[in-house]
Parts: structure tokens; C-alpha cells; sequence
């Protein structure tokens, strides 16, 4: 929602600005424009000063701002634009057929402060790639993997400190050895390969890596696997998921 209305609070004080110049003389209009420099360089400030004051308060959510910000400014900032036109008097279509007159402010060749025009050439794919670009990045899955909140550290030292998960499992589980690798055990390993349509050249392969028993198979994760045995991730989640339905459901 921030980023959504901070593009209509710009627009819309441009708007009052550029209404109010309308039938005023030279001398209005010049002191209008000083106001007009003034607010588009406090725009700026209004697009900035947020991510700098989360940036140094709330470092956790910097990521997640951000994104927020500039996907809600991509996609309203077109329509905060066409609607504060059309409010000031003007027909929001001649932005794809003028343009922007005067809409930013900048240097000219004598280093005077200047109103630069934008061209419909210029602002249509611009407003365009506005859009585009803030609903690519508001995708569910952009943000599940670019806003992920950076870790406090003091969290991360305390989980430095924690005990880790394998002291935790030995303390719970005194006494419990993992499996054994015996002939029978790979014997059971072949024969559930085996029933599984495995080819013979793979189960080879996979015995001869160190797999020595049906835990050790279904422990073992599809990339790992896949590499071993030189098949495809999927063919390898197959053989994976088979093994260990005949493990849990199979009575083995």
C-alpha cells in the first residue's frame, strides 16, 4: 500500500502545481517554478528517505521494503500519472501522443536549472516496463525467495552455541548404532532393487558406491543418487520414492 500511494502523493502535488499555473503571469509562473523544483527534488527524498530510515531501524525487513515499494510504485505510478493529468485538465491520451512537457527537472547547456521534456516515444515503453517490472517482482514466488528476512545475530550465535542435531539424537536415542553393512543386508538392497526393475548395470553401480543397505537407499537424497548411479533427477525421485514405499508399506 506504501508504495501503491507514494507515487499518488508525488503526482498529485505536481498536479496542484501545474493547476495552479494555469492563466497566472510571468511572475506567478516563475516563482511556481521554483516550488515545482523544490517538490520534484523533495520527491526524490520521499522515494529515498524510507529505505534509508528501514534500511538503519528495521535491517531485518530491508529486503522485503524494498521489493514492496518499488513493485506498488511500478504498477500504480502509470496510473497515479494518467489519472493526475486527466484531474489537472488535461486528457490523460496525450501522454501516448505528446508526452510529458516540462516533467523533469535538470541542467541545461549553461548549467541552469531547466524543465526537460519527456517524449510519448520515450514514457509509453517506459510505463509499459513499469508495470511489467512490479508485477514480476510482486510474484508469490520472487518474493518467497528474494524477502527472506536476514537473520539476527544474535540468533545466529545461538545456534552456534545449541547443541547440535546429532548430540541431540544420541542423547534421545542411547544405544542406536545406524545400520550395519553385512552380505545380507546388500543381498536385500539387490533383491528390492531388483523388484523395482532397476537394470543391472545401475544396481552395480549403486553397490558399488558405498549404498550397502535399504536405509542407506532411502537416505540418500535424488541429486546424490542421480550422480551415483548416472540417471536423470527424475528417474532418480522414481527409484527413491518406489524403495521407500516397499520400506514402509512393503513389510521389509
Amino acid at each position: 500500500m506504501f508504495g501503491a500511494m507514494l507515487p499518488g502523493v508525488i503526482f498529485l502535488g505536481s498536479m496542484v502545481i501545474s493547476v495552479t499555473g494555469y492563466g497566472a503571469d510571468a511572475v506567478v509562473l516563475a516563482a511556481l517554478w521554483d516550488i515545482y523544483v523544490i517538490w520534484f527534488l523533495t520527491s526524490i527524498a520521499l522515494l529515498i528517505l524510507p529505505l534509508v530510515l528501514v534500511y538503519f531501524v528495521r535491517r531485518d525487513m530491508f529486503k522485503e521494503f524494498i521489493i514492496f515499494e518499488a513493485g506498488g510504485m511500478g504498477i500504480f505510478a502509470p496510473l497515479w500519472l494518467a489519472l493526475t493529468t486527466d484531474m489537472s485538465g488535461v486528457s490523460f491520451t496525450t501522454l501516448f501522443t505528446q508526452g510529458v512537457v516540462g516533467g523533469i527537472v535538470g541542467f541545461g547547456p549553461s548549467g541552469t536549472i531547466e524543465p526537460i521534456d519527456v517524449s510519448n516515444i520515450v514514457l509509453v515503453p517506459l510505463l509499459a516496463a513499469s508495470v511489467i517490472f512490479g508485477v514480476y517482482i510482486l510474484r508469490p514466488s520472487f518474493l518467497a525467495r528474494y524477502s527472506g528476512r536476514t537473520e539476527l545475530p544474535e540468533l545466529t550465535a545461538l545456534k552456534k552455541s545449541a547443541t547440535s542435531p546429532e548430540e541431540e539424537l544420541d542423547a534421545e536415542m542411547p544405544g542406536v548404532a545406524p545400520p550395519v553393512a553385512t552380505p545380507d543386508t546388500v543381498a536385500d538392497l539387490r533383491d528390492l532393487l531388483v523388484e523395482l526393475s532397476t537394470p543391472e548395470p545401475t544396481i552395480t553401480v549403486i553397490l558399488s558406491s558405498g549404498i550397502a543397505t535399504v536405509p542407506d537407499l532411502v537416505s540418500t537424497s535424488a541429486e546424490q543418487l542421480a550422480s551415483i548411479a548416472g540417471m536423470d533427477r527424475r528417474s532418480a525421485e522414481a527409484l527413491l520414492i518406489a524403495a521407500q514405499k516397499k520400506l514402509w508399506f512393503g513389510d521389509i
